[in-house]
């Protein structure tokens, strides 16, 4: 497990690493103020979902490159799978 658990974190860090070549390579700054918190909660949400890899294997089957996968798209693919799963409410 320890094996995919730092595979998920290489992928956070090819995710949050890319943000950054690219705002430099289109003459922006970058936030380092708005990423690290982003990036902090998708090391851990990356992490979570890792852990849990026998209870969401229906869901994600967490292989080696699934695990990078996942840490490259984990915090937006976990927060997604928590708003299909919430009940919509409605306001009249």
């Amino acid at each position: 497990m320890s094996e995919l658990l730092l595979l998920g974190q290489l992928g956070v860090f090819i995710h949050y690493f890319k943000e950054f070549v690219v705002a430099n390579n289109n003459g922006k700054k970058y936030d380092l103020k708005r990423a690290v918190p982003m990036a902090v909660l998708s090391s851990l949400t990356t992490g979570l979902l890792i852990y849990l890899k026998d209870d969401i294997s229906d869901l994600y089957v967490v292989t080696k490159f699934g695990a990078v996968a996942l840490g490259y798209i984990g915090n937006s693919a976990f927060f997604s799978f928590i708003d299909v799963r919430k009940p919509k409410v409605t306001t009249q």
